[in-house]
């Protein structure tokens, strides 16, 4: 069944961009959130298993001075470390 659904555009753009980052559409994430408020069960095949290319940023995190936050990861990665230590690319 389809629905018609008005969002504001600031809510409706940080929407967008959650599905874009979770490579799933808006029509998915709006039914998970409806399903969320009714309390019912997300389907088994509810989108892309994680991504790998997260585990790459180990080698930054090891070289930002046993600081895992994001801000000593992005200076770690500014300063190029990581470069040839074995990134896995995929």
């Amino acid at each position: 069944m389809k629905a018609t659904v008005e969002f504001d555009d600031a809510l409706y753009r940080r929407l967008k961009v959650e599905a874009a980052r979770r490579d799933r559409t808006i029509r998915d994430l709006v039914a998970d959130g409806v399903r969320h408020v009714l309390g019912l069960p997300q389907p088994k095949d509810a989108g892309p298993e994680p991504v790998e290319w997260f585990g790459s940023l180990r080698d930054y995190a090891a070289n930002a001075g046993g600081v895992h936050d994001l801000a000593a990861m992005r200076e770690s990665i500014a300063r190029g470390r990581g470069r040839g230590r074995g990134l896995r690319r995929g």
